[in-house]
């Protein structure tokens, strides 16, 4: 009989080794336990950064009727109008409470006027700069009283914004410029007390106008003489 040959032998150990890695190669995985640890989000884009990274106005314009607080009144279609370096920016208008809101971008020199026909128009300049560590979702709350035209009222003060709005890094928020608002409130004293003289003055004349065409007609007929 003869002996089985050596070169059968070697083939037949090679075609099960081939197989056997096959085996191994296509086999999944074993799952093992893995020890709990902490689980690391993913770090967002930059864009999703700057949509969190804002400044949210919350405003209420009211109608300044005198030097009581109690006396202003929430004023409903008001144009509050946003401005980028002069440029109109988006402009939006208050509803039956006097009251709108709006975001705005960080890191711009902004202006925000309020406006409404019959009434004399103020603005609040706006510098939303943040430092970079800082950068976050802000809110701030303002009122702004507006007040009906008067005839012989000098508003040039009006021209400049009645406050400023900046970042405070010790607040970590955004708060009025104080310095500022001192120095604008004297010229606005001074308006104001022009404006209440004017105002009683036009009272007095639609309550009693016949008092009135009296008493210029007693200036007429007897002058004043130095």
């Amino acid at each position: 009989m003869k002996k089985p040959s050596f070169n059968l032998t070697i083939i037949i150990l090679l075609f099960l080794m081939t197989g056997g890695i096959a085996d191994a190669q296509t086999k999944p995985a074993v799952n093992r336990k893995k020890t709990p640890g902490k689980i690391i989000a993913p770090e967002k884009t930059d864009s999703s950064k700057s949509n969190d990274q804002y400044l949210e106005i919350k405003a209420t314009i009211r109608h300044f009727r005198g030097e009581e607080e109690l006396e202003s009144k929430p004023l409903d279609s008001v144009l509050v109008t946003i401005f980028n370096d002069e440029i109109p920016y988006s402009e939006l208008w208050t509803n039956k409470k006097g009251k709108c809101s709006f975001k705005l971008p960080l890191d711009k020199n902004l202006k925000i006027q309020v406006s409404k026909k019959g009434f004399v128009t103020k603005s609040i300049a706006l510098n939303t700069k943040v430092p970079i560590a800082d950068k976050d979702a802000f809110s701030f709350n303002c009122d702004v009283d507006i007040f009906e035209e008067v005839k012989g009222l000098d508003v040039t003060v009006l021209s400049a914004p009645i406050a400023r709005i900046t970042y405070s890094p010790s607040m970590h928020g955004f708060q009025y410029d104080v310095s500022y608002t001192n120095r604008i409130n004297i010229e606005l004293k001074k308006m104001y007390k022009t404006y209440y003289h004017l105002q009683e003055s036009l009272n007095d004349s639609t309550m009693n106008p016949a008092f009135d065409s009296t008493k210029a007609q007693q200036k007429k007929t007897h002058p004043k003489t130095k």
